[in-house]
C-alpha cells in the first residue's frame, strides 16, 4: 500500500483537508483537486493508482469524469463518493466499471474496505500481468535455444563450404587455425611430409599436442585401408576427400568422426598444405536431438498456451460475472449475494493462477529444491490450503493425519502442488455428480520406515476404464472444454520426479481413489541413484 497514488477529487474545501490528512497517514501520496477538469488535467500528469471522486460537483460532474479516466486509464480503481439519494448515480457509475462507491458522511471502516478493495484488484492485475510476462520470456528463450540448437547442427552441412573457404587460406597457418578456433569441430593442418603442424583450440583439448606427430597416428586403424590418413589421400588425389574415421582421444577414449579435408595449393597449383576438419559424430546426433526435443516442446507448449488461453478467457467471464454480482449485491446490501459473488471471484482468480502455474512448470524444467519437515505439519498445511478454495457446503474434506508420523525430505512446493492438483479434481468430481445428495472427499497420510503413502477419496462421478489409461496424459481432460488436461499430467511429473509411484482406482458413477507413495528421503535416494548411473558409465568405459 505505501506509496501508492490517491487522486482525491472534491467541491468542498473541508473534506478535501480532511481527507487527505486521513489518507497521508494511512500511507498513501494524496494528490486532491476542486472540480472535474482540474482533476482530469492532475490525472494526465500524476496517473495516480486510485482516484476518489464525489459523484455532484459543478461543470463535469463525477460520472463524467469517471468516464473519461476510463477511456485513458482502464486499469485505474475509481471509487465515487455520494450523498443521500444519489443511489442512481452510484449504480450508474458501477455500470461504468467503477471500483466501489461510499456514502457521505464518510466512515473510516466505509473507506478503508473501500480502498483494500481497490488494492485487491491492482494486485490481482499485477499478478497476471507477471505471469504474463513470465509466459512470454520463457517462450523467448525456447525459441533462442532452438535457433541455437539448428545453428550448431547445421555444422555438419557447413563443414564442406568451410573446407572449401581454407583452400583460400595459403601460407599464413597460425592466422588460419585461429579462424577456427570458435567452431564445434576439430580442425590440423598436415604438411607435405605428413607431419601435423598446426591444430585449432578444441583438437589440442580431445587430442592432446600431437604437433609433429605423424598425420595417420591420431586414428585408430583396423584394416589396410584405414592406415592410410585422410590427410595422405588428399596430397595424392589433389583434391578434397570425405571419411568415417574414429579418433584416439588423448584419455584413451574413441571417437567416431566424420573427416572433411581440404588441399592448399601454392600459386603453381601444387599441394603444399592439407586441412583436415573433424566432427564428432556423437556430438552431431546429440545435437541433432535437442533440436528435436526443442521444437516438440515449443510446438507442445504453443499448444498448451492455446489450451490455457481459452480456459482464462472463461474463468475472466466469470470474473466480470461475480464482479457484476456483487457490485449489485453491494448496492441492495444482500450480504449473502456479496459472501457468493466474493466466491466466485476468489475461485477463479485461484484457478487462473493455477493455470499459469501449471503452465510455468511445464515451460521451464527446474531440480528439485529439497528440505526435510515434518510429515504431519505438512499434510495439515495442504488440507488447509484446499479448504477454503475448492470445498465447502457442496463437498465436504474430511482428513486423517493420525499416522502421518516423522519427518520427509521433498521439494515441498512442488509435492504439494500436486496433492493440491489431485484434491481439486476429486472436488470438481464431486460437484459434477447430480445424482447423491451428500458429497465428500477423504484425505489421509500415514507412513511406515520408508515411505509417506497419500490417499485421496471422493463419491463422484467416477471414470471409466477407457479415461483411467488416459488420465495421466498431457491435454487429456475428462472434464472436456473445462480442463486443460494439465493438473494431473503435471501431478505425476512431480510424484516421478521424486522417485514416487502414482496410481487411481475408480468406477463409473462410485468415485474415485488416489494413490500416492513418496519416499521418506527421495531427494537423497535420487542423488545416489544418479551417482550409481555415473559410477556405471565410466564402468563400462573401462571395461
Amino acid at each position: 500500500m505505501a506509496g501508492e497514488k490517491i487522486l482525491l477529487v472534491d467541491d468542498e474545501p473541508g473534506i478535501r483537508k480532511v481527507l487527505s490528512i486521513s489518507l497521508a497517514d494511512s500511507g498513501y501520496e494524496v494528490r486532491s483537486a476542486p472540480d472535474g477538469e482540474a482533476a482530469l488535467a492532475l490525472f494526465r500528469e500524476e496517473r495516480p493508482d486510485i482516484v476518489l471522486a464525489d459523484i455532484k460537483m459543478p461543470g463535469m460532474d463525477g460520472v463524467e469524469l469517471l468516464r473519461r479516466i476510463k477511456e485513458e486509464g482502464p486499469d485505474t480503481e475509481v471509487i465515487m463518493i455520494t450523498g443521500h439519494g444519489d443511489m442512481e448515480l452510484a449504480i450508474r457509475s458501477l455500470k461504468l466499471e467503477a471500483t466501489d462507491f461510499i456514502q457521505k458522511p464518510i466512515r473510516d471502516d466505509q473507506l478503508e474496505i473501500a480502498l483494500k478493495r481497490a488494492r485487491e484488484r491492482i494486485g490481482y492485475r499485477a499478478q497476471i500481468r507477471n505471469h504474463t510476462e513470465n509466459l512470454e520470456r520463457l517462450v523467448k528463450e525456447q525459441a533462442e535455444k532452438l535457433v541455437e540448437a539448428e545453428r550448431l547442427a547445421a555444422v555438419g552441412q557447413a563443414l564442406e563450404g568451410l573446407v572449401a573457404a581454407m583452400s583460400g587460406i595459403a601460407g599464413d597457418m597460425q592466422n588460419g587455425i585461429r579462424f577456427f578456433n570458435e567452431i564445434p569441430c576439430m580442425v590440423s593442418i598436415h604438411s607435405r611430409d605428413l607431419k601435423i603442424v598446426a591444430a585449432n583450440r578444441l583438437h589440442r583439448e580431445k587430442l592432446g599436442d600431437i604437433l609433429g606427430h605423424d598425420s595417420g597416428s591420431i586414428y585408430e586403424s583396423i584394416d589396410a585401408t584405414e592406415r592410410v590418413s585422410p590427410a595422405q589421400h588428399t596430397f595424392s588425389e589433389k583434391k578434397g576427400v570425405r571419411e568415417r574415421r574414429t579418433l584416439c582421444a588423448a584419455d584413451g577414449t574413441r571417437l567416431p568422426v566424420v573427416v572433411y579435408t581440404a588441399p592448399i595449393k601454392s600459386d603453381r597449383g601444387e599441394v603444399e598444405l592439407v586441412v583436415e576438419i573433424a566432427a564428432d559424430v556423437d556430438e552431431i546426433r546429440r545435437l541433432q536431438k535437442e533440436l528435436a526435443a526443442a521444437r516438440e516442446h515449443l510446438a507442445t507448449l504453443g499448444l498448451l498456451l492455446g489450451s490455457v488461453s481459452h480456459g482464462i478467457k472463461g474463468l475472466l467471464t466469470r470474473l466480470d460475472a461475480g464482479s457484476y454480482l456483487l457490485d449489485g449485491a453491494l448496492a441492495s446490501s444482500d450480504k449473502e449475494g456479496v459472501d457468493e459473488a466474493r466466491r466466485i471471484i476468489r475461485m477463479s482468480a485461484e484457478r487462473i493462477k493455477k493455470m499459469v502455474m501449471d503452465v510455468l512448470f511445464y515451460a521451464k524444467e527446474r531440480d528439485l529444491e529439497c528440505e526435510e519437515t515434518d510429515l504431519s505439519e505438512f499434510a495439515r498445511d495442504t488440507a488447509q490450503s484446499v479448504e477454503a478454495r475448492f470445498f465447502g457446503p457442496e463437498v465436504r474434506l474430511s482428513t486423517d493425519f493420525s499416522a502421518a508420523s516423522g519427518k520427509i525430505a521433498a521439494d515441498t512446493e512442488m509435492l504439494r502442488s500436486a496433492l493440491i492438483n489431485i484434491l481439486q479434481n476429486a472436488a470438481d468430481a464431486c460437484l459434477a455428480d447430480k445424482a447423491k445428495s451428500r458429497h465428500e472427499v477423504t484425505f489421509i497420510v500415514s507412513a511406515d520406515a520408508w515411505s509417506a503413502f497419500f490417499e485421496i477419496t471422493d463419491n463422484g462421478v467416477g471414470i471409466d476404464e477407457n479415461t483411467r489409461e488416459k488420465l495421466f496424459t498431457l491435454f487429456f481432460s475428462s472434464k472436456g472444454k473445462k480442463g486443460t488436461g494439465l493438473g494431473l499430467f503435471i501431478a505425476r511429473e512431480i510424484v516421478l520426479k521424486h522417485g514416487g509411484e502414482i496410481s487411481v482406482s475408480s468406477r463409473k458413477g462410485e468415485g474415485s481413489s488416489f494413490s500416492v507413495r513418496i519416499p521418506r528421503n527421495s531427494c537423497q535416494n535420487l542423488t545416489r541413484a544418479s551417482e550409481m548411473d555415473e559410477g556405471g558409465g565410466r564402468g563400462e568405459k573401462k571395461k
